[in-house]
């Protein structure tokens, strides 16, 4: 609606109507964990992000997984805390079959304590790691405390 309908009304325009419609046939399950659950502030420390994606497809499928942290953060995947983006190439996973990931996340003794967004990111390849068929977005978050 724009603004000259907000003063005379709305002239018979249809509306139009956006629904985020969530993917039934995704091709991942993906489940996440953090083993400690937390990461400890203002220490040289890290935990271990453990992923377990499991293929619902009907038929193998080449996978790979990205990590994204956040840019302007104190945390890493390794302990000078500096690269924060991650790719794991796993191969061709078949179907029914689960593969299980562990990531380290450092943080050191400048990290502040909050809540970290990540995003993960699993995707499904056609012949090569060139070319993604789905993929399937997650968001997770890292408490340090």
């Amino acid at each position: 609606m724009g603004f000259l309908d907000s003063l005379m009304g709305d002239s018979g325009k249809s509306k139009e109507v956006r629904t985020e419609v969530q993917q039934s046939n995704a091709p991942f399950n993906v489940i996440t964990s953090f083993a400690p659950v937390r990461l400890s502030a203002r220490k040289d420390n890290m935990v271990r992000m453990i992923v377990k994606l499991t293929n619902t497809a009907n038929e193998p499928q080449l996978v790979s997984v990205d990590i994204l942290l956040p840019k302007k953060e104190l945390i890493g995947f390794e302990p000078t805390c500096i690269n924060k983006h991650m790719e794991k190439r796993l191969g061709e996973i078949k179907a029914g079959d689960s593969v299980e990931l562990v990531i380290p996340i450092w943080g050191s003794n400048q990290t502040r304590d909050g809540n970290y967004p990540m995003e993960l990111t699993a995707y499904s390849h056609y012949i090569n790691y060139d070319k993604v068929l789905n993929y399937v977005k997650k968001r997770i978050t890292l408490r340090v405390v």
